[in-house]
């Protein structure tokens, strides 16, 4: 290269003057960046508009290696590439083909750019001049283009899918000539091949139903008529004999855009509706149903809505209070039927429910408008919105046969429980009389019987102790059943422990692992539930009288509504769950009396505790594997309090 100046920029360059200064003039003035370097590739050439481009002065890179004004990972083998350019013998091309190139600016910023490369021959050597156009934001537009387009796609897409699913068409009529035209998807819809529908109005009203064809066509002649839309439904008889339910809309197409606008041309939709139409059906027939249910039970409903304070009834309702179906009926009329004693209780229920949300459940008296007097039960819960009731909403049950047969049977149940006491109590004394005599008998006659006569002796007496026995269980069981509830609080944890270590105390020589957990806490009567509780022990007790090693168990899991669960476990005889039924029936027995001592009392006596204080009481088991009996207690609570009373032994060891 020569030591004078090799920008063509430079008018002190070899160009002649005159040209050297056109040529000057028209780089410069040139819109996108021109760079010229020659065959070590440093830049010779740099213009105004490279400047803008890159950021760099032409002084910062002249001479400079053309690197410079590329991203490092183009630079290997670029020089390679333009070399290889330089001898194909064609002067000019595109660079880059299809691939995005990019450049970098001085402040390291990456951007495309679309450029093009020339050779020129110089007797001091080959020259590569390059235009550079810098594409960013044409990049930018196509890149947004291409986006567009694909969310248009996209859309098209999901439109053509909701189309599918919702099972949705679209159509245009002209009501001049009739002539109609169907999407691809209203042909499905209608079921019908597209190359089999008659694409005329004509061939419309043949596709429906003849039970609903007069009644679309005067609904669409009003519409054509009157100008307005057009909402129809109605089957149509599919390609393959079958029945659908079609929704269709229609409108005017360019409506409000003056009497030159295509008024005579309408455009809509159509959905296949059959499954609302099936489950419409179903909730009439449900509600029919629900109704004749509603007077066969006694039961009605009523909904109030507090915003307007409309309120809705069941005829029920006005079955049960004895008004006419056609009056006017309020929340406060309703509660108005209720007799004078019931008034403060059903008045505060509502307001608990309409200033905490609180639901009710209440038998109480109620005079209907004929004046009679009857019981119903009452049930109402509030629906809440954002803390606030929007409506309430409950039922009401005529309970008068219901409750007549419930006094009547608490009279017989009355009657009959002082009848096995009375029973019960009445047979001790002739018991007694046996009992002793035989045991006089037994002190007379000693030493005079022989085996069998002293055998059948012990067997009167064995008897009579059986007996003895039996009464103070039906006495037991009975006065479980009359006896008052009490309603203090429980802990049941103490108990447990309490009584076993009576047990403990009693037996010294069994070896027994306890584990009795603390904080089971509940309200009832502590007297029957401490019965309970020591039957439930005792079975725990005796059944693993034969392990070398028992366990017994007392603690809670959580039930399904919140509340805990007891139980009691061992891992003692256990039972067949075949016969479980049997479990809590006085006097039955799923053991033999020489294997485990009793008289089948105990179970059916937790039984009645459990059901008198509403709660529930059943088992699981398997023989030889012990049993575990568990039980609920309304009110009960589980309080922490430091675990469990684990792995205290009893006996020796």
């Amino acid at each position: 290269m020569p030591s004078s100046s090799t920008d063509p920029l430079d008018p002190g360059g070899s160009t002649p003057g005159g040209a050297a200064a056109l040529l000057a003039g028209l780089l410069e003035s040139a819109m996108d960046a021109i760079i010229t370097v020659d065959e070590q590739q440093r830049i010779v050439m740099y213009n105004h508009a490279a400047e803008q481009v890159f950021g760099w002065s032409r002084q910062e890179v002249l001479l400079q290696p053309l690197e410079k004004l590329m991203p490092e990972r183009f630079r290997a083998g670029h020089a390679q590439n333009v070399e290889r350019f330089g001898n194909t013998g064609v002067t000019s091309r595109r660079m880059g083909g299809r691939r995005v190139i990019h450049g970098l600016r001085r402040n390291g910023e990456e951007f495309p750019l679309d450029a093009s490369i020339s050779v020129l021959q110089t007797a001091e050597g080959k020259l590569y001049t390059t235009i550079v156009r810098d594409i960013t934001e044409l990049d930018r537009l196509q890149r947004e283009q291409a986006d567009n387009d694909a969310r248009l796609r996209e859309s098209q897409r999901r439109l053509q899918a909701a189309q599918r699913l919702a099972r949705i068409g679209y159509w245009q009529i002209d009501l001049d000539t009739n002539l109609m035209w169907w999407c691809d998807q209203a042909c499905d819809v209608l079921g019908v091949e597209r190359s089999l529908l008659d694409a005329s109005y004509d061939g419309l009203l043949r596709l429906i139903h003849p039970g609903d064809r007069q009644a679309f066509a005067a609904a669409r002649d009003a519409a054509v008529q009157a100008a307005s839309p057009l909402d129809a439904e109605f089957r149509v008889i599919t390609g393959s004999g079958g029945e659908r339910w079609i929704h269709l809309l229609g409108w005017i197409e360019g409506e409000g855009q003056g009497e030159e606008s295509p008024a005579r041309r309408r455009t809509g939709l159509i959905r296949e509706i059959s499954s609302r139409k099936r489950s419409e059906g179903l909730i009439a027939r449900s509600l029919e149903l629900l109704n004749r249910t509603g007077a066969l039970a006694k039961v009605g409903g009523w909904e109030v809505v507090m915003a307007s304070t409309a309120t809705y009834c069941s005829d029920e309702i006005y079955r049960i209070h004895e008004i006419d179906p056609s009056a006017a009926i309020t929340l406060e009329g309703l509660l108005g039927f209720y007799a004078a004693e019931a008034q403060p209780a059903i008045r505060a229920a509502v307001d608990a429910a309409l200033q905490h949300g609180a639901s009710w459940d209440l038998d109480l008296p109620l005079l209907t408008a004929k004046g009679r007097r009857i019981w119903i039960r009452t049930q109402g819960q509030a629906i809440l919105q954002d803390g606030t009731v929007v409506r309430l909403f409950g039922v009401l049950q005529d309970i008068t046969e219901i409750k007549a047969a419930e006094a009547a049977l608490r009279v017989s149940n009355h009657d009959l429980e002082a009848f096995s006491y009375s029973v019960s109590h009445d047979l001790r004394s002739p018991l007694n009389s046996i009992n002793g005599f035989s045991h006089l008998l037994a002190g007379k006659v000693a030493g005079t019987l022989d085996a069998q006569g002293e055998h059948y002796l012990a067997r009167i007496q064995a008897g009579t102790q059986q007996m003895g026995q039996l009464i103070d269980g039906l006495l037991s069981l009975a006065e479980v059943s009359r006896a008052l509830l009490g309603g203090a609080p429980v802990d049941l944890s103490v108990m447990a422990r309490a009584i076993l270590d009576d047990w403990q105390v009693r037996e010294p020589g069994r070896h027994v692992v306890v584990q009795v957990e603390k904080g089971l806490q509940s309200r009832g009567d502590a007297r029957l539930l401490r019965a309970a509780m020591e039957n439930l022990l005792e079975n725990a007790w005796k059944f693993t009288s034969k392990k070398a090693l028992a366990e017994i168990t007392v603690g809670h899991k959580p039930g399904a509504d919140g509340l805990p669960v007891f139980f009691v476990s061992d891992n003692g005889a256990g039972f067949d769950m075949a016969y479980v039924n049997k479990l809590f029936t006085p006097f039955q027995r799923l053991h033999g009396v020489t294997e485990f001592p009793g008289m089948g009392i105990g179970l059916a006596t937790v039984s009645r505790v459990i059901a008198r204080h509403g709660g529930r009481l059943w088992a699981e088991a398997a023989p030889e594997r012990g049993a575990t009996f568990f039980f609920t207690l309304p009110g009960s609570a589980v309080v922490a309090s430091g675990g469990t009373d684990s792995a205290t032994q009893t006996g020796p060891g």
